[in-house]
Formats: structure tokens, sequence, C-alpha cells
């Protein structure tokens, strides 16, 4: 398993035990759920919305693990050329740990794991403005594997 792919499963993990909660939720008539508890203390309609609320709220958050460790692995990578100090000392974020790459990567990539850094800073930074775009943590995650396959910089498998 890969760093990516630790992250991703977590993800996974989360995504299952939130579709349980749903469906106790759902087979609930009266907003108690299993051995008679009450999902935080809530009415079901309420429970409901709370709980599809946290579903945006972790694929959000997927997006920013996913890409700051894309990020880390960007930088700290044996092979990567980011580990020489003139490369690394005007890096400051994604779009700059990426710019050496450019010429190595397809356009199509490229793109796609830039708009996925715009994306990881408007979660970050508390949503404040509009935003367009829209990633989904399980394609945004090959999308960032994609891109360390043909940089070259495959992560190491890990336990």
């Amino acid at each position: 398993m890969t760093e990516l792919d630790a992250v991703r499963d977590a993800y996974l993990s989360l995504v299952d035990c939130h579709t349980v909660t749903a469906e106790l939720l759902r087979k609930s008539s009266k907003g108690s759920t299993f051995h008679g508890t009450v999902f935080l203390n809530q009415p079901l309609d309420e429970s409901k919305r709370l709980l599809s609320q946290a579903k945006a709220e972790l694929d959000d958050w997927a997006i920013v693990g996913l890409v700051s460790t894309f990020e880390r692995i960007l930088f700290k990578h044996e092979r990567s050329p980011l580990r020489s100090k003139p490369l690394r000392k005007g890096a400051e974020g994604l779009h700059d740990a990426i710019k050496p790459f450019e010429k190595l990567i397809a356009r199509r990539t490229y793109e796609d794991v830039e708009r996925l850094g715009h994306y990881r800073h408007w979660v970050a930074h508390g949503k404040r403005w509009e935003n367009s775009i829209y990633a989904d943590p399980v394609s945004a995650c090959q999308r960032l594997v994609d891109f360390l396959t043909q940089a070259g910089l495959e992560t190491k498998a890990h336990d």
C-alpha cells in the first residue's frame, strides 16, 4: 500500500461507516438507531441532514489529505528534482512543486492536479469564496497517482 492508497483507504472506510449509519437511520421510523440510541440527539430528519453534511465534509477533507500527501511526496521522493536546493528554495506550495514536472506529464493530468490544488486551497481556507471545481476523492487519488507515475516518482509500498 502506498501513502496515497492509505489516505484513500481511510476515506473509503469512513464512507462505509457513513453508509451503515445512513442505512440504520433509513430503517428507523422514530429517529432511534441501533439498540435504541439516538444519532446526535437529533430528530430523524435533522440526523439525516447532518449525516449528509458530514459526508460532504469528509469528501472535502479527504482531498486535502490526498493533495497534502502528494505534495510531500513531490518534495521528499529520492528521485524528485525538488530535493535539490536551488529548485526547493523557491518552491512554495503545490503550483511551484509541480512546475518542474510540467514537460514530463500529460497536459490533462497536469491540469487535473492543478485543479486539485485549487480545490485543496479552497477547502483549507474555509471555503470563503465561490468555487466551480468539484473533486471526488477516489478520482483525485487516481489523478495524483497518474502524475507520480508519469513523473517517475511512484511511491513505495508500506504497511
